[in-house]
């Protein structure tokens, strides 16, 4: 799912809630912060203990932390965030942006290429903090969010209604809060590290270890077949979809990343059975 964190200065996040993040989004860590009008990044992190301790010494500072998760591009240094847009100005991104990103380059790459440098190239860095231009880029991004950092400590999130704010510090969506101890999805009783990406099957287990609540901002790959009856399409399996909503009845509705013009942009009433949490992955053959 990633999830991207605004922190203001003098603010803290303790280390559990900092663990916690990178527990579910392993996929590489990095921070930025702005010191003496020069844009400080740090990334490439794959192990806690490494980010934390490159972070400690910064924690006071206003930063934007940034925990990923794989959807597009390798799990490499040159994907992870953040990623400047020029020397002055950089990003970290959570979410799906329609359109971009392939099997080396996450979609956040591309879009930084293909939109945002072209943008502060023609028109300067304030050019993203202002409002026509915000809403322009918040329109064409969906249900992501992203935060803006530059050189002079100035700061906008794009999308910021869709994270939350927690005791001073904003998160793009609540994968820092513990899991809780509590079903609620007592429908799905599959056994994951049965699951063959090859054979595309999934065999029932009578132990089940589907404890985690789906939640708004999860992002999940599918496991099944989901189609649109509206317009017959189909999301195949193994695509990366994201929860944009939880409906009393347990399911959901979600976006996807495929950038097919004759594809419903937000799937509704869609069953959890048909999706897996990124978390579950380890699981896969």
């Amino acid at each position: 799912m990633c999830i991207a964190i605004y922190k203001p200065s003098k603010k803290t996040i303790s280390k559990d809630i900092l663990k916690r993040c990178y527990d579910s989004n392993p996929d590489g860590a990095g921070f930025m912060y702005a010191d003496k009008k020069e844009l400080k990044v740090h990334k490439g992190f794959f192990e806690f203990d490494k980010f934390y301790q490159a972070y400690q010494e910064h924690q006071a500072k206003k930063c934007v932390i940034h925990f990923r998760i794989k959807t597009h591009g390798k799990v490499d240094e040159t994907n992870c965030h953040p990623f400047l847009i020029n020397p002055t100005l950089g990003f970290v991104h959570n979410g799906i942006i329609s359109g971009f990103g392939n099997d080396t380059y996450s979609d956040t790459i591309q879009f930084n290429e293909a939109i945002l440098q072209k943008l502060v190239g023609k028109w300067g860095n304030l050019s993203l903090f202002q409002d026509p231009i915000v809403n322009l880029i918040e329109r064409s991004i969906g249900w992501s969010k992203l935060i803006m950092l530059d050189r002079h400590g100035n700061h906008k999130i794009f999308n910021e209604e869709k994270g939350e704010w927690n005791d001073g510090v904003w998160y793009s969506n609540t994968s820092y809060k513990p899991t809780p101890k509590y079903p609620i999805q007592t429908s799905l009783n599959y056994d994951w590290r049965n699951y063959s990406k090859n054979t595309k099957q999934l065999t029932h287990s009578t132990e089940s270890i589907a404890q985690s609540v789906f939640k708004e901002g999860d992002q999940c790959q599918v496991i099944k077949p989901i189609k649109d009856f509206a317009t017959g399409s189909v999301i195949d399996v193994g695509e990366w979809v994201e929860i944009v909503g939880c409906n009393k009845d347990g399911s959901v509705d979600i976006v996807t990343d495929a950038d097919d013009p004759t594809k419903p942009f937000v799937f509704y009433n869609v069953s959890t059975t048909k999706l897996m949490l990124d978390e579950y992955a380890e699981y896969w053959d």
